[in-house]
C-alpha cells in the first residue's frame, strides 16, 4: 500500500539530514533578519487557527501544536499565511491528531515557526527565533482558554517543535496559569524532559500510570542501540511506554500494540496490530516494527533507526485508548 505520510515526509524533508551534525545552519540560509518576518496570527479571528470547531461537541479539548514542517532554504520563520506551509500543517494535524478523533474538539493554532535549520544555531543565535515561536503558542494558549475553553477539560499535545514549545511553556508557567486543574494530560510526544527540568517546576510530572490524570506524556522512538543519533532525545529523558503506560525498562510484547496507523495516498488509514514492542533503554523507546519499510522514509533526514517521524502512527491505537481511559479517569 501507498504510504502517504512517507511520500508527504519524504517531500519536505528531502536533503534536510536531522541529525545534530546536520543541524547546523546550512550555508544556503540567508542572514537572520527577524525584521522580514511575517505577521503575527490573530487568533481572535478564524485565520489564526488551524482548526478550531464552530460549535464544540465533544465534552473535552485538545490544544494541538503541530511539529516542523519548514525545511527550505530561504526562510528562517513560517508565513502562516502560506497555502503550502499550512497545507504541510494540516497533513501533520490530520495524521497525528486523529488519535483524538472522536474524543475531544481540536484546537490548533497557526504558529510562526522556526526553520528545522535554526536548531543547529547556538543559544544565543536562535534566541529571536524562538522568542518568535514561544510568543506565538504562548497568546494561542492563553486566547484557548480565555474564550474557547469555556471550563472544558483538555489536553494539550503536540510533537517535535510543537512538542518543545509547550514542554518549555509548561516548565516556565504550569502552575500560575489557572486552568491546571482542568488538564487532562499533556501529550509531548518526540521531545525530551528531564528530572532536572521539572525540578525547576514541580507542578510539572510524569503520566507514570495509565489512568493518572494532570501530567505529561514523552517518548522518542528508535531501534536498538540508536539513542546516542536521535536528535530529541535527551540525556536523561523521563519516557513513557505507550505500551504499558509505565516508566520501567520492561519489554512490552507486539501482542499488546493495539494497531499503528498508517496513511494512503487518498489520507485513508490503514491499522496494523500488533505492529511493533516497546522497551525504554537508555531513556529511548526502543521498537522492532514488523514491517521497517513503513517507517523509513526516503531521501535521507532522520539517521537510520530513529523513527521519531512516527511517533504518534507506531501507538495510534493504543493512544486512543488511553485518551479515553484518561478522559474516564478525570470525568468521573
Amino acid at each position: 500500500m501507498k504510504n502517504y505520510m512517507l511520500d508527504f515526509l519524504s517531500s519536505l524533508f528531502m536533503g534536510i539530514f536531522f541529525t545534530l551534525a546536520l543541524w547546523t545552519p546550512s550555508l544556503a540560509m540567508p542572514p537572520l533578519d527577524i525584521s522580514t518576518a511575517s505577521v503575527a496570527p490573530d487568533y481572535a479571528r478564524p485565520e489564526g487557527w488551524l482548526a478550531k470547531p464552530i460549535a464544540p461537541a465533544a465534552p473535552v479539548d485538545v490544544f494541538f501544536v503541530y511539529p516542523t514542517v519548514l525545511f527550505n532554504d530561504t526562510d528562517w520563520i513560517m508565513d502562516t499565511k502560506r497555502p503550502d506551509m499550512r497545507a504541510a500543517a494540516k497533513t501533520s494535524l490530520d495524521t497525528q491528531a486523529i488519535v483524538f478523533e472522536g474524543q475531544a474538539n481540536v484546537y490548533a493554532p497557526l504558529y510562526r515557526q522556526m526553520n528545522i535549520t535554526g536548531f543547529g544555531l547556538s543559544d544565543t543565535e536562535a534566541a529571536p527565533l524562538q522568542k518568535i515561536v514561544h510568543s506565538d503558542v504562548w497568546r494561542a494558549l492563553n486566547h484557548y482558554l480565555k474564550y474557547e475553553n469555556n471550563g472544558r477539560p483538555f489536553f494539550l499535545a503536540g510533537h517535535s517543535q510543537g512538542s518543545m514549545i509547550l514542554a518549555d511553556l509548561m516548565l516556565e508557567h504550569w502552575g500560575a496559569i489557572g486552568a491546571e486543574n482542568r488538564l487532562i494530560a499533556a501529550l509531548l510526544l518526540g521531545w525530551s524532559l528531564t528530572s532536572e527540568d521539572l525540578a525547576s517546576n514541580p507542578a510539572v510530572q510524569m503520566c507514570d500510570k495509565s489512568n493518572r490524570t494532570g501530567c505529561v506524556i514523552s517518548y522518542n522512538t528508535m531501534a536498538k542501540g540508536r539513542q546516542s543519533v536521535a536528535p530529541t532525545l535527551k540525556s536523561g529523558a523521563l519516557t513513557v511506554n505507550p505500551l504499558s503506560w509505565s516508566m520501567d525498562g520492561v519489554l512490552v510484547p507486539a501482542t499488546k500494540n493495539l494497531g499503528a496507523v498508517f496513511f494512503d495516498a487518498a489520507g485513508a488509514p490503514t491499522t496494523y496490530p500488533h505492529f511493533t514492542s516497546a522497551q525504554i533503554v537508555n531513556s529511548g523507546l526502543i521498537v522492532q516494527p514488523e514491517n521497517v519499510d513503513l517507517v523509513t522514509v526516503k531521501g535521507g533526514h532522520f539517521p537510520a533507526g530513529v523513527y521519531h517521524s512516527f511517533d504518534y502512527s507506531l501507538f495510534s491505537e493504543n493512544l486512543k485508548a488511553n485518551i479515553a481511559e484518561r478522559i474516564e479517569a478525570f470525568t468521573h
